[in-house]
């Protein structure tokens, strides 16, 4: 991603202050402009817009954990997404069929599927976006304003505030010269408390002529404990039944 390596600590003042004299001489971009440059390095519009449908299989590692949970994940136009995390034989699932949404989390003891909430949904809408909050805000009903230049881990980003819809609101740290997203900070409300999550995204790689972050850490601001989310495959455009989102109908308990 172009990061600054640590030490040599003049060498690396003088190349910023170089940096810096370059970008207060260079013209100033406009918020659209670097929106454009990000859907270029994704791939183009073209390419993202010809995105029907994504499988994706990975391993979650959760804080704490010593083994990866086997991670699935199904997206489809115009705004579905459903998610499964394995362990030992037990599945949780979460699911949004672009109207409601739905989970089941075995490993609290309840197997049949029970409705989320209005914030807890969120979440799957965001996920449920292919071209991600930035790419045609406007008609998403998403505000965008540019931060400035901001440091992650080191190196200038360019940071880009969204208001979403929804109410959430995201910070993408936009790396200078590969126009790709460093880090998203995500501000949500989870029942009436506010809730501050890191992720970082890293090993791009490029599937159907897009890229994707095949590795992405998160966790909550101002905690050291971070889950770590590893794609192992990327399928565009492959079959998916539409059912899959639907919430199931609840079996009957048998008569005794």
């Amino acid at each position: 991603m172009g990061w600054l390596a640590a030490g040599a600590t003049m060498l690396v003042i003088g190349a910023l202050a170089g940096l810096a004299g370059a970008a207060q001489a260079a013209p100033a971009m406009t918020v659209d402009e670097m929106i454009a440059k990000h859907v270029a390095a994704r791939g183009g519009d073209a390419a993202l817009k010809a995105i029907k449908t994504l499988t994706i299989t990975g391993k979650l590692r959760p804080p704490g954990f010593d083994a990866d949970l086997a991670y699935d994940e199904v997206i489809a136009r115009p705004g579905s997404a459903r998610i499964n995390i394995t362990l030992q034989g037990l599945t949780v699932i979460q699911s949004y069929d672009g109207a409601s949404g739905w989970q089941v989390q075995p490993f609290n003891g309840r197997k049949d599927p029970e409705t989320l909430s209005t914030d807890d949904v969120k979440s799957l809408q965001e996920e449920a976006d292919f071209e991600d909050p930035l790419i045609d805000h406007a008609a998403k009903g998403a505000v965008v304003t540019y931060l400035g230049l901001e440091d992650v881990d080191g190196a200038p980003t360019h940071a880009l505030h969204v208001t979403l819809k929804n109410g959430d609101s995201q910070t993408w740290y936009l790396d200078p010269d590969l126009w790709l997203a460093v880090r998203v900070t995500t501000h949500t409300i989870q029942r009436g408390v506010e809730t501050v999550n890191i992720t970082d995204y890293g090993d791009y790689e490029q599937v159907a002529g897009v890229w994707f972050a095949f590795e992405q850490s998160s966790g909550q601001q101002g905690q050291s404990a971070r889950q770590l989310l590893t794609y192992d495959k990327v399928v565009v455009n492959g079959p998916i039944d539409p059912n899959v989102f639907a919430r199931p109908a609840v079996k009957p308990a048998a008569a005794h």
